[in-house]
């Protein structure tokens, strides 16, 4: 943390109108995977905590995260009493009307 102030500090005071900056996006996993329950999407052990995504070890990138954030969200509703009466599309093959 205290390299990237000091990097922050120095493109205040550095760049001028003409500076390009670069990011670059690795190809990683995270380090740690948080263990759920695979019908509810609960975290083992700690009701109604959702774990997604890159971040819980879920996704490996944009598609991926995406697509277990539409996962969890629909078991997150799930197990809240939301109701999924009406939906239009998504993953759970209705089709335009709602119908399954």
């Amino acid at each position: 943390m205290t390299h990237s102030f000091k990097l922050v500090d120095w493109l205040n005071d550095h760049p001028g109108d003409d500076a390009l900056l670069h990011g670059v996006e690795t190809r990683t996993s995270a380090p740690v995977r948080v263990e759920r329950v695979r019908e509810s999407c609960e975290a083992v052990g700690l009701r109604r905590l959702f774990p997604a995504g890159e971040g819980a070890g879920y996704a490996g990138g944009i598609v991926s995260a995406a697509v277990d954030g539409l996962r969890v969200g629909r078991a997150v509703s799930e197990v809240l009493g939301a109701s999924t009466a009406g939906e239009r599309g998504g993953m759970g093959g209705e089709g335009a009307g709602g119908e399954r």
